[in-house]
């Protein structure tokens, strides 16, 4: 009973603090009208804290409720399932007991997110031979830009291409890096190694969920617009709970 009492509150103090780093730290994004924030990074860490069921729920109430209160209602529903899809993704991942199972975790990741983002730059660029820059461009910008947010928007549709291959490499460097970091040690450090695994994979379902959701809402051009400032979120949450973990660590908070 007091072990399912401390889960409850945990879970609790979970969800408040997913609420407050997704409501009050966010930047906007002009291209769907969603935005970016660091609350992903307590997603990991209640995953790490409660496991993937509870970690699922205070990921995915927290997160939904930051969009109710925040004024993006059309995100909410969308949101509660893709935070508690990361949320169970990383979670299963750290259950996984096995090296095989682990390796096996890595390369399937790195399938998914190389074909994701293949797709992605094969649609970018049928889209461009297909419509052109200026139809592109208009799709993405608000009536009567003016030349120099043109100018802006034509750069980083030159360089769109470039960005998706380098969230490629870093997310293959990322996931290669920790598999070596297994194959030397046990796995009882669940930070450096597992948790690591579990992250990436966790962060590749948001990218690729809110693409889904933002192609059907706004369509696929202006998603794959949002794909790098996801890519940043992802890469944010990371750094802010790996700066975190250990503290919960040495408090054990955070399960073994």
């Amino acid at each position: 009973m007091v072990n399912n009492t401390r889960k409850y509150v945990l879970t609790g103090l979970m969800t408040a603090l997913v609420l407050c780093l997704t409501f009050f730290i966010k930047i906007p994004v002009p291209y769907t009208s969603g935005y970016i924030h660091l609350g992903d990074s307590m997603i990991y860490l209640s995953v790490m804290i409660l496991g993937p069921v509870y970690g699922a729920f205070a990921s995915g109430i927290g997160s939904m409720l930051a969009d109710l209160l925040g004024g993006y209602a059309q995100y909410a529903v969308p949101t509660l399932i893709i935070k508690s899809l990361m949320a169970l993704c990383m979670g299963l991942i750290l259950k996984s007991r096995s090296r095989k199972g682990t390796f096996v975790s890595v390369l399937t990741s790195i399938m998914v997110w190389a074909g994701f983002c293949s797709g992605a730059i094969i649609n970018l660029q049928s889209s461009i031979r297909a419509y052109g820059k200026g139809r592109i461009l208009e799709s993405v910008l608000d009536p009567g830009a003016d030349t120099e947010t043109l100018a802006s928007m034509e750069n980083k549709l030159n360089n769109l291409t470039l960005y998706l291959v380098l969230g490629i490499g870093a997310s293959i460097l990322v996931l290669s890096v920790t598999a070596w970091l297994i194959s030397r040690k046990s796995g009882s450090d669940i930070f450096s190694m597992k948790a690591i695994i579990g992250m990436t994979a966790a962060g590749m379902c948001m990218v690729m969920g809110y693409f889904i959701v933002e192609s059907f809402m706004y369509g696929p051009i202006p998603a794959t617009f949002s794909i790098p400032p996801n890519l940043l979120q992802f890469f944010g949450g990371v750094l802010m709970a790996g700066l975190m973990a250990p503290a919960l660590k040495k408090a054990s908070l955070i399960q073994s």
